[in-house]
């Protein structure tokens, strides 16, 4: 064992978390801080839900002082392959919740001098997110919490205090992530595109914004290169039913009936 390896395993994660949220001066200190966090992450040693918190905390104040676009290209690259160094899924987890929960938390803060890092830093998190299912080629349960976070933050469709400039910005880029994402891998089986989009199923049908709501209808939903996979939105199934006067059964009236009860009563007036 080198030297250098000797001396990243005598860390400990408190020690990490301080490295990470070193000031302005220390950027050397920072960066190893990151490195350091990296092989933590792929060892089999849980890390708590609290622990995530902290060492997002650092990562949020290690973005934050990152300055130069190169510079901050390649440290939102290297915060978002953190996610693909958790060894244990339940650091995987925790380690995006707690990354999402740091963002939604404290976006109003960010001045507009450094809002397109982290938006660049979302663009990221939400490919690597991809990343990681298909490296797990799309285990169910991954696959479920990562759809339970993305409606517990980014996607929240009634939590005021969580920016609509995050669920917008997910709008702009999740199925194009999607799409680079899996083009750029080689998959065993079909993404399964009807469990993806269900965080925006839910978003459609209860987001308290009107502008949420048809923003992620008109530009994720029926995002023309979803119908190449074979995805029809059950939403737009619902429609086209009560459109051509077919009956619409009782249980797809309750999972869509928000909608549907308003394009009802708007039929009515026109």
């Amino acid at each position: 064992m080198d030297a250098d390896h000797e001396e990243q395993e005598a860390y400990g994660l408190a020690d990490i978390i301080k490295h990470l949220a070193a000031n302005k001066v220390a950027r050397p200190t920072r960066e190893s801080g990151v490195e350091q966090l990296s092989a933590f992450l792929k060892t089999d040693e849980e890390i708590s839900e609290l622990d995530m918190l902290k060492i997002w905390k650092g990562l949020y104040y290690t973005m934050w002082m990152t300055d130069r676009p190169k510079v901050q290209q390649a440290m939102a690259n290297r915060l978002a392959s953190l996610l693909l160094d958790c060894s244990l899924q339940v650091n995987t987890t925790r380690f995006l919740n707690a990354f999402w929960a740091t963002i939604t938390r404290d976006w109003r803060s960010i001045d507009v001098l450094r809002i397109d890092k982290y938006y660049l830093l979302i663009r990221r998190y939400v490919s690597v997110m991809f990343e990681k299912l298909i490296e797990s080629d799309w285990n169910s349960t991954l696959l479920i919490q990562f759809n339970e976070i993305l409606i517990r933050y980014p996607l929240n469709p009634k939590d005021t205090s969580i920016a609509d400039g995050i669920r917008y910005h997910m709008i702009d880029i999740y199925i194009d992530e999607l799409e680079r994402t899996l083009s750029e891998h080689s998959i065993p089986q079909p993404a399964p595109m009807a469990v993806l989009l269900k965080p925006f199923e839910n978003l459609v049908l209860t987001a308290l914004s009107k502008v949420v709501r048809k923003r992620a209808f008109d530009e994720v939903l029926m995002d023309k290169r979803l119908s190449r996979s074979g995805y029809i939105s059950p939403i737009t199934q619902v429609q086209r039913k009560a459109k051509d006067g077919k009956p619409v059964t009782l249980y797809e009236l309750h999972d869509h009936s928000s909608l549907f009860v308003k394009q009802h009563k708007r039929s009515k007036t026109d």
